[in-house]
């Protein structure tokens, strides 16, 4: 296992998004698409379940789940400038803050879904953050994170660099390694890869979309562009 760098600094984190005075402009619709669309199958089918979008930015996530019809969504972003964006939206539940502002102003199992879309490659402290996370999700609640595959983060940081993606260095997360870390308080739900071709020609992205349903699990896992990972709290003994 390739040894992981240095974690980047929160206040460089929120720099970097501070920045983004417009972030839907500069979003990848195709990529959020189908992110959605798979989160979107592991809501529970009660529409008023206690859901939070942590590291929410400017509520593009919170404000297509409430035109599905779910009206408990709460977000948490560490950047004033995107919360501001969030609000510009009509959203409500909206608070600036990070993990300790969250288990400080959340009484603990409040939430029966967090899901953290591309956020956790941003943390300073993931782990510790996750343990966090935790005290404020129901027992069995589920924690759904997607994040960048580490064997693409140099290519992504590169592709950051000269105006290809929102500029900023992912950090790489290994799941496999994290987990040791976050049992007992989190057992492993499931786990999958997505090729997620973007920014091309619409009939040659149905045409990855294809081929990707008849790639092997494992080598989706192993290739895939996206991670997605499941995580259920472990109701306590």
């Amino acid at each position: 296992m390739p040894e992981q760098q240095p974690y980047r600094l929160k206040s460089v984190v929120k720099e970097d998004f501070d920045k983004l005075q417009n972030y839907d402009a500069g979003r990848d619709m195709y990529y959020f698409q189908r992110r959605f669309i798979r989160i979107l199958k592991e809501l529970p089918e009660n529409k008023n379940a206690a859901i939070l979008d942590f590291g929410g930015g400017s509520g593009l996530f919170t404000s297509n789940l409430m035109k599905k019809g779910y009206t408990n969504i709460s977000l948490l972003d560490l950047s004033p400038v995107q919360i501001k964006q969030a609000k510009d939206k009509g959203l409500t539940k909206v608070y600036c803050g990070d993990e300790n502002y969250l288990i400080k102003h959340f009484p603990k199992n409040t939430f029966d879904i967090i899901f953290m879309a591309d956020v956790i490659e941003h943390l300073e402290h993931p782990v510790e953050t996750l343990h966090k996370i935790n005290t404020v999700l129901k027992p069995g609640g589920k924690l759904i994170l997607t994040f960048p595959n580490p064997l693409w983060v140099p290519i992504f940081n590169i592709l950051g660099d000269i105006g290809l993606k929102l500029k900023g260095k992912d950090n790489k997360i290994y799941l496999r390694t994290m987990m040791p870390q976050l049992r007992p308080s989190f057992t492993l739900h499931s786990f999958e890869g997505h090729m997620l071709v973007s920014k091309l020609p619409k009939p040659i992205l149905s045409f990855f979309e294809k081929v990707e349903r008849i790639l092997p699990r494992s080598f989706r896992r192993w290739y895939g562009l996206l991670s997605i990972a499941i995580l259920e709290k472990t109701p306590a003994a």
